[in-house]
């Protein structure tokens, strides 16, 4: 996956923070999606301003972990999201 891409959020989706995680419903109201700590601080990140590799960096400092394995876990997340298709294009 391109480092460089910046995912975006669909607009048309309904979601919102609850005690530090995050709770998606889809626009036909069928599947609700609840993210964990760092999957609810990736989705924050997915506004089309952040590329990929901002977003590691971002996740990387505030979780401490290696950017490499941020960067591979990242790019698998992001897919399954638009696998989902909870993100445009």
């Amino acid at each position: 996956m391109n480092m460089k891409t910046n995912p975006k959020r669909k607009s048309d989706l309904v979601w919102r923070e609850v005690g530090g995680e995050i709770a998606i419903i889809s626009p036909d109201n069928k599947h609700l999606h609840t993210l964990n700590d760092v999957g609810s601080r990736i989705w924050q990140l997915l506004d089309g301003e952040n590329d990929l590799s901002a977003i590691a960096d971002i996740i990387s400092a505030e979780y401490e972990e290696e950017e490499e394995v941020v960067e591979l876990d990242l790019a698998e997340y992001v897919e399954n999201l638009r696998r989902l298709k909870l993100l445009e294009g």
